[in-house]
């Protein structure tokens, strides 16, 4: 069993509904310090999950411990320790990219933001308005932010999906690159290219593989298995 500073997320009897779908059935889990993948089919919870996890979404019964703290009675304690990356890019399309820089600079630190910006092959993009950019410039955009944060925790849902090859193998590269004192959280239909400590599958909101990386249960999940996780 881990020890209790090992686990980053513990649920009990989670549960989540919306009207009338269960979203989350009575979910029972602990995710350790380190890289976990979590699977699922479309609609088999693990947004709602990660929603749930970053404070965004109120369960409908049960419990949820994020680093030892309660999302909802804890939040502010909690803020600057997680980080959750969606699957959407949500800037204005009229700022600039170097808008998005000097922002994150003045909370993170130009250095660190600088860096993440080489990292993400972004210099010769950043006079350009997000609305400017394909998709995988904008979700490179995107990653600044993970990549400069101190957070202990980063989840992110999806961050690999419909992006040119560029793209991916640039933002894989950056988070096999992570430090080993922040864990993730991702949620992906790619393989990501990087040492998989932990594997978490949802179906129909209830926990259906909690273990080791398994090529024969992720390949029902990922889109195409070129890539060693």
């Amino acid at each position: 069993m881990p020890k209790l500073n090992d686990v980053v997320v513990r649920t009990s009897n989670l549960t989540v509904k919306f009207r009338y779908n269960v979203a989350l059935d009575n979910l029972n889990l602990e995710i350790n310090r380190g890289r976990t993948l979590l699977l699922g089919s479309n609609g088999s919870g693990k947004t709602t999950l990660m929603r749930v996890l970053s404070g965004l979404r109120r369960p409908t019964e049960g419990s949820v411990e994020v680093l030892g703290l309660d999302p909802f009675k804890e939040p502010s304690e909690l803020y600057s320790r997680v980080l959750y990356v969606r699957d959407i890019e949500d800037l204005p399309y009229m700022m600039r990219v170097s808008t998005v820089v000097e922002l994150l600079s003045d909370v993170y630190g130009s250095d660190r933001v600088e860096k993440a910006v080489k990292t993400l092959g972004l210099e010769e993009h950043l006079f350009k308005r997000i609305g400017e950019l394909s998709k995988g410039l904008r979700r490179r955009v995107s990653m600044i932010e993970p990549l400069s944060s101190k957070a202990e925790l980063i989840m992110m849902d999806e961050p690999l999906s419909g992006l040119d090859a560029e793209s991916r193998v640039i933002i894989a590269k950056a988070l096999s690159n992570f430090p080993n004192n922040i864990s993730l959280i991702i949620a992906s239909h790619i393989p990501l290219g990087l040492g998989i400590d932990q594997m978490v599958v949802l179906e129909g909101g209830k926990l259906t593989y909690d273990g080791p990386y398994n090529v024969d249960v992720a390949k029902k999940y990922l889109t195409w298995m070129d890539a060693l996780t």
